[in-house]
């Protein structure tokens, strides 16, 4: 292939990054299905490049809790399990919680705009995804950036699980909550908010609400799915 030309005004990035988010991205937008078989030879062709950076991105989703490998048995994408995602929306809500509740003053403004957010998700009918992604973006103006990178993971988490199964928000204990929240970022009382966000999200309330959401009948495969776009991108990586 010939030699890539970098342009300066964009950081470089490595190939096993790319394999990595590439990947990740799959597994949470379904191309890849809960429990779907993962084979490195497959994820290799269909990405254009050698199985090394494969093996490290699955190593890596696997700590992250979205591949699930079994050695000399399996290398799969994760279950969508009810207990996961109540586990894993109870610890976005105090570590996103935790990012309100330390706002420095000088982030009132960009603290508004996000209230306002969150606020216009509530409105318009609160979803899993979108209260985890409104309230995530406060993770920004986080005093403690420990907060910021333990949430991160963890929102990509919530964002595959979401897809697979869902909250009904329309319960009459949850609705209730839901407007202490819209109240709280209202009034822009912070400790109040961080305190109803984290209540909100939290596994005692949300126990019993979750449903899965039923399968779609025709899932891309891997072999099949155009991995175009991910070469396009590589060519400007170093390899």
């Amino acid at each position: 292939m010939p030699v890539p030309v970098y342009a300066a005004r964009h950081p470089r990035r490595l190939l096993r990054d790319l394999t990595f988010d590439t990947i990740r991205d799959a597994i949470v937008d379904g191309t890849l299905t809960p429990g779907e078989r993962l084979f490195e030879d497959d994820l290799a062709t269909w990405l254009g490049v050698s199985k090394t950076p494969v093996k490290e991105a699955l190593a890596r989703l696997s700590s992250h809790d979205l591949v699930q490998i079994e050695a000399n048995r399996y290398t799969r994408v994760a279950t969508a399990d009810v207990l996961d995602l109540l586990d894993t929306l109870e610890l976005i809500g105090v570590l996103h919680a935790e990012a309100v509740r330390t706002l420095p003053r000088s982030a009132s403004a960009g603290a508004g705009a996000r209230a306002d957010r969150l606020a216009s998700v509530l409105d318009a009918g609160p979803t899993c995804t979108g209260i985890v992604r409104a309230s995530g973006a406060f993770l920004d103006l986080a005093r403690n950036p420990l907060v910021r990178r333990a949430a991160e993971p963890l929102d990509v988490r919530a964002a595959f699980l979401c897809r697979h199964l869902s909250v009904d928000w329309s319960r009459p204990s949850l609705v209730a909550r839901l407007a202490g929240l819209r109240d709280a970022l209202e009034a822009r009382d912070w400790p109040r908010t961080a305190d109803a966000l984290a209540g909100a999200l939290r596994r005692t309330a949300l126990q019993g609400a979750v449903e899965v959401v039923p399968a779609v009948a025709e899932t891309t495969s891997l072999l099949s799915y155009d991995g175009s776009a991910f070469r396009a991108r590589a060519t400007s990586v170093a390899r």
